[in-house]
């Protein structure tokens, strides 16, 4: 049953007949979102799902090693740099996939000092020949210019959950030796000094417990859009149309396994999105739409023409909702296409790169729809990992909200009663009519009470003995007690 649906049995249940305004129908939708959410906290075993994280191992620079040390960079105090000549120093390269972006460094200076920045973005430039430098940029400038000669431990102290994560129910180290995780008090491991603390304890997970929540800024800009003029046509195979735009920010990268549909890799955070894009449209015989979307790099401060110009380490995703399809054909095809007014992935862009020409050619990510993202809650592991393993855990998620008509709610379909119910709570008290919300508030309770004895868990079966009736038994046969099994609910 999808969201017409339901609104449709509201509407039938309220008696309401005069004619529907959209404003009417966005105001009921957001009746039924409301509900739809408190579902998800009182019957929190009709949403729950499974998700992965992927550990990440500390890279350590070697002891007493010449060459594998960091320095400030000379002018630029967000850059700590490891000059070597690959061809004699044989040193493991930093990792410049963008999978280090957002992990933590430990820094000792010449004095003992240990300082801890963020890492926004690594990368290597060429001095010349087989002279290199691996950089990284930090979230904090370094106190001075001079330091050299500095070991160093990249680390990743904490994992983060999907944004719609809202509980853990379990979590159990897939990789081998397969186990589950013990679950600890956030209070008894900061007690029992069982945080992290410089990578002293090290190897295979046992214990979980909960970490920081992390959020990016939202983007405030709406994003300007035209479509070009005197350029080539629209190119498909996607066919043209109206479009709205919206973009949000990102930074770094979930492990290589988490390819999303499109093939890019999901991102470690993301940022609630920017204002809408006004509506605009063009045609398959025409031109494409260029959207143009904020610097980051210079609001982040990596601008100019020094060694960390474009180094912020954020990017942006760009997300198109189509709400036509061009009716005119090319070639003679015919384009049957959804057109659903949902954003859709489009591309990722880089943090600097301001404008981005959308002509079909890259079809819409079906499958990664905007997120609604208020910020990600983290987890801790003890003991901190000592290699990578992947670590299964089920959670109880938040639902995204229903949005087109024939969204269809991730819920048992007996559960759509609930759903009714407690949206028609909403409806009455809105329209005054508080005896009648305060019944519909009952019906969604005694609904719940049902739903919890029917999917709340899978019925067992216990094996159990009852007496045998005494009976005279005839000659030659034995008397025996019957075995039986007895659901237990």
């Amino acid at each position: 049953m999808n969201l017409a649906e339901v609104r449709r049995r509201i509407l039938e249940r309220a008696d309401w007949q005069p004619d529907q305004s959209q404003a009417f129908i966005d105001r009921t939708n957001r009746f039924i979102n409301l509900a739809y959410q408190d579902i998800s906290d009182d019957a929190p075993f009709l949403l729950e799902d499974d998700v992965q994280i992927v550990t990440q191992p500390d890279f350590v620079s070697t002891a007493g090693s010449a060459t594998d040390v960091l320095r400030v960079n000379a002018s630029r105090s967000k850059i700590l740099e490891r000059n070597h000549d690959t061809a004699t120093s044989g040193l493991t390269a930093f990792d410049t996939s963008g999978f280090w972006d957002g992990r933590m460094i430990e820094v000792t200076d010449s004095s003992g000092q240990i300082h801890r920045r963020r890492i926004r973005e690594v990368w290597r430039d060429s001095l010349g020949g087989t002279n290199v430098a691996d950089r990284i940029s930090i979230d904090s400038p370094w106190p001075n210019l001079t330091d050299t000669g500095m070991s160093f431990r990249i680390f990743t102290p904490e994992y983060y959950l999907p944004p719609d994560a809202v509980e853990i129910k379990s979590a159990r180290v897939w990789s081998d030796p397969n186990h589950l995780l013990a679950v600890g008090s956030q209070q008894d491991m900061e007690r029992y000094q069982l945080i992290d603390y410089r990578g002293r304890v090290l190897g295979l997970p046992e214990v979980i417990f909960k970490g920081h929540h992390f959020q990016i800024d939202a983007p405030t800009k709406i994003p300007q859009v035209e479509v070009l003029e005197q350029h080539s046509l629209w190119a498909g195979p996607d066919p043209a149309g109206a479009f709205e735009y919206c973009f949000t920010y990102v930074w770094g990268k979930r492990d290589a396994d988490f390819l999303e549909a499109g093939g890019v890799i999901e991102p470690l955070w993301e940022s609630a999105p920017s204002p809408i894009s006004d509506k605009i449209a063009t045609t398959n015989n025409g031109q494409p739409i260029r959207i143009t979307t904020p610097h980051i790099d210079h609001v982040a401060g990596f601008v100019g023409g020094s060694v960390e110009q474009h180094r912020s380490g954020f990017r942006k995703r760009i997300y198109a909702r189509r709400s036509t399809i061009a009716s005119d054909m090319r070639a003679g095809i015919e384009y049957q296409v959804e057109a659903p007014q949902i954003f859709f992935l489009l591309a990722e862009v880089d943090g600097h790169t301001l404008t981005y020409d959308h002509d079909g050619a890259t079809l819409l990510d079906y499958y990664t729809r905007l997120k609604d993202v208020h910020g990600y809650q983290a987890v801790r592991l003890y003991p901190m990992p000592d290699q990578r393993y992947e670590i299964d855990m089920r959670v109880q998620f938040r639902p995204n909200p229903l949005v087109h008509n024939h969204d269809t709610p991730r819920i048992h379909e007996d559960a759509i009663s609930a759903l009714v119910h407690k949206s028609l709570s909403y409806f009455y008290e809105h329209d005054g009519n508080p005896e009648m919300a305060g019944f519909s508030e009952q019906r969604y309770r005694d609904n719940l009470a049902t739903l919890t004895k029917r999917y709340g868990q899978i019925s067992n079966y216990d094996l159990r003995r009852r007496p045998a009736r005494v009976r005279k038994a005839a000659r030659g046969v034995r008397r025996s007690r019957r075995v039986t099994y007895t659901g237990v609910t």
